[in-house]
C-alpha cells in the first residue's frame, strides 16, 4: 500500500468524462496522451497507467492491490 495515497472525488459530465483533479495528475506524472488501464469492478473503476501494468502484473494481481488500497484509505471529497 502507498504511503500517502491521493484520493479525490470528480463527477461524470454529460459525455461521461471524468476530470482527474490536478494533485492525481501531478503525483502520477500524467500528460495528455498517457495510455490509461481502465478495470470495472463491482462498484468501483481503477485506472493504471499502461506502462506500468504489462508485462510486470496480471490484471487480477492489480485488482486485488487495489481492493486492498481502497479497504484502508479514508475518502476525502475535493470540490472542483
Amino acid at each position: 500500500m502507498p504511503e500517502n495515497p491521493t484520493v479525490a472525488v470528480s463527477k461524470v459530465r454529460p459525455k461521461g468524462l471524468v476530470q482527474l483533479p490536478l494533485e492525481v495528475r501531478e503525483r502520477m506524472d500524467l500528460r495528455p496522451g498517457t495510455k490509461m488501464i481502465l478495470v470495472a469492478l463491482e462498484d468501483a473503476v481503477v485506472l493504471q497507467k499502461a506502462e506500468t501494468l504489462f508485462p510486470k502484473e496480471r490484471p487480477g494481481g492489480v485488482i486485488d492491490r487495489i481492493r486492498s488500497i481502497f479497504s484502508r484509505v479514508p475518502i476525502i471529497d475535493i470540490e472542483e
